[in-house]
C-alpha cells in the first residue's frame, strides 16, 4: 500500500534544516560576543571590589601601626598582600586577580605565572621614584600614599605603548587598554570616579 499524502508532508526537506541551521548560527553570533562582554564586566566588578575591600583593610592596617604596609621581603605580588592577614586578620584571604592568567605581560618583571596571580601594590614609602611615574601620569602623586592595581583586560602591567599607569576606563570598550587602579587615600579610582 503507498504511502499517503499526508504522511510525506510532515518531513523537513534539506533546504528547510539548512535555513534554521544558518538561523541558529547567526543567533550565535549575536549572543556569543555579548556573553563574553558581559563576561569582562563581570571580572572588572569583581577587580573592583577586592580592591576596595583590600584598600578597607589597608586603612584599617593604617589605623593601627599609623603607617601602611612595609616593603615586602619578595617581589611576589601576593606576598606583598600577607601584613593584611596575618598576625592580625585583616583580610581573612588574599584575592587573586581575575584578569591575571599564565602568558600576560610584565614589563617590570614577572613572567605571568601563578606566582604573581593576585594584585599589585606599591607603597610610596618604599617606591623607588622611577616606579611612581605612574601615578604622575594618572596625576595623583600629591593625594596617593599606595596604589592597589589588577592587570585589566588588556592583560599587561604598566607597559602599555611603553606608558606608565595608563588607568583602565570602560567608555574607551569594556578590552580597553589600561590597569584597574585604586590610589589611597582618598584617591578612589583615578578617571573613574
Amino acid at each position: 500500500m503507498p504511502l499517503s499524502t499526508s504522511a510525506s508532508r510532515c518531513a523537513f526537506t534539506l533546504i528547510e534544516l539548512l535555513i534554521v541551521v544558518a538561523i541558529i548560527a547567526i543567533l550565535a553570533a549575536i549572543a556569543v560576543p555579548n556573553f563574553l562582554e558581559a563576561q569582562v564586566r563581570s571580572k572588572v566588578s569583581r577587580a573592583k571590589a577586592d580592591i576596595r575591600s583590600t584598600a578597607t583593610a589597608m586603612e584599617c592596617y593604617f589605623v593601627d601601626y599609623n603607617c601602611y604596609m612595609p616593603r615586602p621581603a619578595s617581589f611576589v605580588y601576593r606576598e606583598r598582600f600577607i601584613p593584611l592577614t596575618t598576625p592580625v586578620a585583616y583580610m581573612t584571604s588574599i584575592p587573586e586577580d581575575p584578569f591575571k592568567k599564565a602568558g600576560s605581560v610584565n614589563i617590570l618583571g614577572g613572567d605571568g605565572n601563578n606566582t604573581d596571580a593576585c594584585y599589585d601594590y606599591y607603597n610610596r614609602s618604599w617606591t623607588e621614584d622611577r616606579n611612581w611615574l605612574h601615578l604622575v601620569f594618572l596625576g595623583c602623586e600629591d593625594r596617593a600614599k599606595y596604589l592597589i592595581a589588577s592587570i585589566g583586560p588588556d592583560l599587561r602591567w604598566w607597559g602599555v605603548k611603553n606608558a606608565f599607569g595608563i588607568a583602565y576606563d570602560p567608555s574607551n570598550g569594556t578590552r580597553s587598554e589600561g590597569e584597574i587602579v585604586y590610589v589611597g587615600p582618598g584617591g578612589g579610582f583615578p578617571g573613574q570616579e
